[in-house]
């Protein structure tokens, strides 16, 4: 028989182990989201690592659970297929293998979210754009690339923001190309992988200009909102969630009896 003082520990014991916050039996990490970089026959490395602070960033900020390091695969890569959202970043020329191209096709129809960020130091590199458009041109003829409206669910995913901020500001808006109702590319003009970017120290590589730190922070909520935007999509503009919001926001205070 216990006596008191075991008995004691070991309820203790159990209920901290009650208490702390764990997976469900079903989830483990290989269900984790993965920030995934895309490789290509190009400088498909520009700010490598990057996607490991957004990664980082996501995990501290939301209720995903996310894999901590930046991944990087091929479109024809088995994993590929496995994940719903990668980044593509670059600042010259490049072309897509025929292989790559229906891979890429066959995951976007599917439902796969990809973000191309332009990640030209100046100014946008006008290569690295021209080559985005003939190659999504090549996938999808009749469904070119239009600028996001300010409007949009992309915005609000998950932080209310206004446009698209990155390590700089080229232009106010980001561009996407639609698949039925939702974007499957999205891309950026303002090289958000900039201001993700770490040195070997752990210190930002750059300074977002014109706004400084302020403005790496709302680069950081974009690439949340991303994010968030690949896993829940149009959630939040769904008649479901508006319904639940109108009624929770007519609630009243009942008089006391």
């Amino acid at each position: 028989m216990l006596d008191r003082r075991r008995f004691l520990q070991t309820t203790l014991a159990l209920g901290a182990l009650a208490a702390a916050p764990r997976r469900a039996f079903g989830i483990g990490p290989a269900q984790d989201l993965h920030v995934s970089r895309i490789r290509y026959d190009g400088n498909w490395s520009v700010h490598a690592g990057a996607g490991s602070t957004w990664a980082e960033e996501v995990g501290m900020r939301t209720s995903v659970d996310v894999s901590p390091q930046e991944e990087t695969l091929g479109f024809e890569d088995r994993r590929f297929a496995e994940r719903p959202f990668a980044f593509l970043a670059g600042d010259r020329d490049f072309a897509l293998r025929d292989g790559e191209q229906e891979a890429l096709r066959r995951w976007l129809e599917l439902g796969g979210l990809l973000f191309i960020d332009n990640a030209g130091q100046a100014e946008p590199s006008e290569a690295f754009d021209r080559a985005v458009r003939r190659e999504l041109a090549r996938l999808f003829p009749k469904e070119p690339l239009s600028r996001i409206s300010p409007e949009h669910v992309l915005y609000r995913s998950f932080y209310r923001l206004d446009y698209p901020a990155g390590r700089a500001i080229r232009k106010p808006w980001a561009e996407g190309l639609a698949i039925g109702r939702r974007y499957g590319v999205i891309l950026s003009h303002n090289d958000v992988l900039g201001a993700l970017a770490r040195e070997p120290g752990g210190r930002f590589a750059a300074t977002p200009t014109p706004g400084g730190e302020s403005q790496r922070e709302m680069a950081m909520r974009f690439a949340v909102n991303v994010v968030m935007y690949a896993m829940c999509l149009h959630y939040k503009d769904d008649q479901v969630h508006l319904d639940y919001l109108l009624h929770n926001r007519k609630w009243k205070i009942r008089r006391p009896e």
